[in-house]
């Protein structure tokens, strides 16, 4: 009878945090989340849930990675458009240009939703975000 060998990859555990968006124009504004775990994780999606549209219409935004809580990045939604419609958006199906799934999440780092183009105001909704850890 083989030896059992134990993958680390099949041991990681899916968790997921709920957090609400808020409708603010600076970096990480409309979303900043600190690893709550201390240790690298994988993000493996993240989702946009708009309740409320922005009033303006025509706003967008980025989600990603950043060293911290403050900095734009767009690795996981580049140039999501959260005033056009109400609903839910992902970085598997909606991703941009730039944007994709399973990025790495440092144990220091921040996932950030930051505007990209005019403005948030009326932004009402939450991101819903699973990883591995």
């Amino acid at each position: 009878m083989g030896k059992f060998v134990s993958n680390p990859l099949l041991e990681l555990r899916t968790k997921t945090l709920v957090v609400a968006l808020a409708a603010v124009d600076t970096g990480g504004g409309v979303l900043s989340v600190a690893n709550p775990e201390g240790v690298e994780c994988l993000i493996t999606e993240v989702i946009i849930q708009v309740d409320t549209k922005t009033t303006d219409g025509t706003c967008t935004i980025d989600v990603g990675v950043a060293a911290n809580g403050t900095t734009s990045n767009d690795t996981l939604l580049d140039g999501l458009d959260i005033g056009a419609a109400i609903g839910r958006f992902d970085n598997i199906n909606d991703k941009g240009g730039n944007g994709g799934r399973d990025r790495a999440w440092g144990s220091t780092q921040y996932i950030t939703g930051s505007k990209s183009t005019n403005a948030t105001a009326g932004l009402v909704g939450k991101a819903i975000i699973h990883y591995r850890v």
